[in-house]
């Protein structure tokens, strides 16, 4: 018999909590907690797919990039999306 399945799809609140500072060591902070109730999910059998939104990630990545844009070219939108999901995932493993 195989394990249930299960897609667990984190927001803005399991990544970065209201409240605190917009930085990468805060949003990892988030991430250990919501880490937590994961692996307490795994533990009980259930086969998991993450899914995770991005909006306030990919947000700064553009903005720094738009910012920076007189030093180095900006990335197009698609290529922050895919740096955003990248440091998230890095976050979450």
């Amino acid at each position: 018999m195989s394990a249930t399945k299960v897609v667990i799809a984190l927001g803005g609140n399991a990544l970065q909590e209201a409240g605190t500072p917009a930085t990468a060591e805060a949003q990892l902070e988030v991430v250990k907690k919501t880490a937590k109730y994961i692996a307490e999910i795994s533990e009980k059998g259930y086969e998991i797919a993450i899914a995770h939104g991005n909006g306030p990630q990919v947000g700064r990545i553009v903005l720094a990039s738009e910012t920076a844009s007189n030093v180095t070219p900006a990335m197009p939108f698609d290529v922050c999306g895919a740096m955003s999901q990248g440091y998230i995932g890095y976050h979450i493993q």
